[in-house]
């Protein structure tokens, strides 16, 4: 599972076609959903992703056949977002200065990613929603922690 260093998004040219399940099979169980904020679209979008070989690939369901697209993680930085609740922004290409290079802020969100939500159970509402946030804020630092561990192979020898 080799795609390409450098992704131009817009066409599905630019995506590689690598299957999620294919992905899962050997991105070390770093993956999980969670919800992408579009370029052109705003809205939230639940996303599953998955981590390997410093890309975060990003399907509509883990049965995908092809990904909806793939953040290119060499050079990134990834944070917890100061604008948008509970989420990560990766800054593409901002540690290094390489001709074609993608600079980009891609946002990811915890919040409403879960594959549990709405499931009430009887539970009281304010209950569910307490949980669901405390869910999210630790699903934000396993995120983080995935993120930033595959960013710091960048400078790290093969």
């Amino acid at each position: 599972l080799k795609p390409s260093t450098l992704f131009k998004m817009g066409t599905n040219a630019s995506v590689p076609q690598v299957r999620a399940k294919d992905v899962k099979r050997v991105c070390d169980n770093k993956f999980g959903w969670l919800q992408k904020r579009g370029l052109t679209n705003t809205q939230q979008q639940k996303r599953w992703c998955a981590i390997h070989d410093l890309h975060l690939y990003y399907f509509e369901s883990p049965r995908s056949e092809e990904p909806k697209g793939v953040v290119n993680l060499r050079g990134a930085i990834v944070s917890v977002s100061k604008r948008a609740k509970l989420s990560l922004e990766i800054e593409t290409g901002a540690l290094i200065s390489e001709k074609g290079t993608e600079k980009r802020t891609y946002v990811f969100s915890t919040l409403g990613a879960d594959e549990t939500r709405g499931r009430s159970d009887g539970k009281d509402p304010e209950d569910m929603k307490r949980i669901e946030m405390a869910r999210a804020k630790t699903k934000l630092e396993t995120w983080k922690g995935w993120l930033q561990e595959e960013t710091a192979k960048t400078f790290t020898p093969a």
